[in-house]
């Protein structure tokens, strides 16, 4: 679907605020920071929030925060992945961390909708591990880790950035952790895998919009919240005209080869096991580190189908592949700090306020064409930089 075709089809662009951007606050800001980009390539206007303004006539071309659940995407009249820039999915879980693993065992609790045989299909492309919800699925899936060597990671379905996720490296430990949780947590999901160290995580993913699609390698860097915590950094991205399988002609590393390969063959199992999945926007965290043993391992460890911290960096990506037809690949990168900060002067800021939640925040980005010589993601923003 073409700029033109989105203009006849649509009336107009909406921003769909989720819980966490309810309210004013830095996510609030950047979702319609994004919304009006949206708007622009597009060609139509943006139409500001969806709660304060909820009964606009027209169609409009969603912007959604999260991603949509089967009964919100019908709401919205989402019958297809052009009337959006993000994701619907049939059953809550399937947005999650969740699919990624299988259950203890066929017997196992599990919701309504789960497909037994996904995380088999995944098994190859992501880490040892379990998708529990039921405390004794818990031990059990912590049981089988320790068994085999390792340490295991316990991460809440619904942890961000890292967030609501502990390391247990025994029985008596995740007994302990155990405790701690509640029984709505427990039903909720919750992943129990493998511990690696020595992690570097990267970016595969790919964005359609107007007709045109880009796709990207990258790595995510990390900064310091006012409370002293490590906090998301921001995104630096390799990115080339196309879909996710072009980016295996551009990067032939071994590794960078294979990051691409997994998050290519975790997407296609997560299509094929839930087919109601709509998707403009693919994100896949792909964690290189050591087991237990000092293995290099690999794998998937969820995916975002929805807009994230890196939709700036995406949208300046296309705007110069756009504007510059002779560029092959471009650079794209963004980048988030608290706290008072140097934003270079050839950087665009898309966000800077004084967060009631998290005091002052500076987003910025910056885009220009890359290089084909060995990838040097990070160099500029603190991120980790790809193994060329």
């Amino acid at each position: 679907m073409s700029a033109t075709a989105a203009a006849s089809r649509f009336t107009h662009v909406l921003a769909l605020p989720g819980p966490s951007a309810s309210r004013p606050g830095h996510e609030r800001a950047t979702l319609g920071w994004v919304a009006t980009q949206v708007a622009r390539i597009l060609a139509l206007p943006f139409a500001g929030f969806a709660d304060a303004a909820p009964d606009q006539p027209g169609r409009p071309y969603l912007v959604p925060q999260d991603t949509l659940v089967a009964g919100d995407a019908t709401r919205w009249n989402i019958t297809d992945d052009g009337a959006l820039l993000g994701g619907a999915v049939p059953h809550a879980f399937v947005a999650s961390k969740l699919i990624t693993h299988a259950l203890v065992s066929p017997a196992a609790a599990a919701p309504a909708g789960w497909q037994p045989g996904l995380g088999e299909a995944m098994r190859e492309v992501t880490f040892a591990g379990f998708s529990v919800f039921a405390a004794d699925d818990l031990r059990e899936a912590c049981r089988r880790l320790f068994d085999a060597g390792g340490a295991a990671r316990v991460k809440l379905a619904d942890g961000i950035g890292g967030g609501g996720q502990h390391v247990v490296r025994d029985v008596a430990a995740a007994a302990a952790l155990l405790r701690t949780l509640t029984a709505a947590q427990i039903e909720a999901g919750i992943v129990v895998e493998a511990e690696v160290a020595d992690a570097a995580t990267y970016s595969v993913g790919e964005m359609r919009l107007g007709g045109r699609a880009i796709a990207y390698v990258g790595t995510q860097g990390l900064s310091t919240g006012r409370d002293g915590r490590p906090v998301y950094g921001g995104s630096t991205l390799s990115v080339v005209r196309g879909r996710m399988p072009d980016l295996l002609d551009v990067f032939r590393q071994p590794r960078l080869r294979r990051t691409v390969e997994m998050a290519i063959a975790y997407d296609r199992a997560a299509q094929a096991a839930y087919p109601a999945l709509l998707c403009s926007r693919r994100n896949y965290d792909v964690l290189w580190g050591s087991d237990s043993h000092g293995n290099p391992h690999g794998g998937v460890l969820e995916q975002s189908w929805r807009v994230g911290g890196a939709t700036p960096a995406e949208l300046a990506a296309f705007d110069l592949l756009e504007r510059e037809p002779a560029l092959s690949r471009v650079i794209a990168s963004t980048v988030e700090r608290h706290g008072p900060v140097h934003v270079p002067a050839h950087a665009e800021v898309y966000c800077v306020l004084d967060d009631p939640r998290c005091g002052l925040i500076t987003k910025f980005r910056h885009a220009g064409p890359d290089i084909d010589a060995p990838l040097r993601l990070g160099e500029s923003d603190g991120s980790t930089p790809l193994d060329a």
